[in-house]
């Protein structure tokens, strides 16, 4: 059996060893950390390649999206020059068009102020006036022609009425002179055929 100085030794080596269980855990967390920290270089340069890789990768995208770009931009303002060039010439000649319209109306403005209205106006009236009373003139020509061809009308209908009268009259006449010469020159007709019969009955 043991004496009670092993014991009380072993009870203090336990005690002791009790107090370098965290220092243990501390060295074996160190030694995990020195592990850790050997893989930290490779991981670095493992990062380092990755994002080289990746940032020529992206490089690359991003050449190629910029010179497509690029390429969509420098047609876009080829279009845009030609289309721009393409309205400055319509724009040019729509201001020439307005220059000469302008032109045109101002000239037609001047010949309209130099137009004295208020006299031509007067002088208008006046030939109206003068052109009422020719109408007015004319009117009662045309109303006294007219009475004098009603008049005339008048006449000869009257006189085409008598004339027809008196022929029908001088028709008459001549008609019954017509029968009655007719009449006797059938009876002497007659009166000469008796005669000749009788004169050839007698020889």
């Amino acid at each position: 059996m043991a004496s009670q100085e092993v014991l009380t030794a072993l009870e203090t080596l336990h005690r002791e060893l009790e107090k370098l269980e965290p220092a243990i855990k501390q060295v074996e967390t160190a030694q995990q950390m020195i592990q850790m920290a050997k893989t930290i270089p490779q991981m670095h340069l493992d990062l380092l390649t990755e994002v080289k890789e990746t940032d020529t990768k992206y490089k690359g995208e991003l050449k190629d999206l910029f010179s497509k770009e690029l390429i969509d931009i420098t047609e876009e303002n080829k279009k845009l020059f030609k289309t721009t060039g393409e309205i400055q010439r319509q724009v040019k000649a729509e201001q020439e068009a307005l220059s000469k319209l302008k032109d045109t109306i101002q000239s037609f403005y001047e010949r309209v102020e130099r137009i004295n209205f208020p006299e031509r106006l007067d002088k208008l009236d006046a030939n109206i006036a003068g052109i009422m009373a020719a109408v007015l003139s004319i009117q009662g020509r045309v109303d006294l022609v007219e009475r004098n061809i009603t008049d005339r009308l008048k006449d000869i209908a009257d006189f085409q009425k008598e004339t027809r009268s008196i022929l029908q009259n001088i028709f008459s006449s001549v008609i019954k002179k017509q029968q009655l010469n007719a009449y006797l020159t059938w009876g002497l007709i007659i009166l000469g055929v008796l005669a000749v019969i009788t004169f050839f009955k007698f020889l």
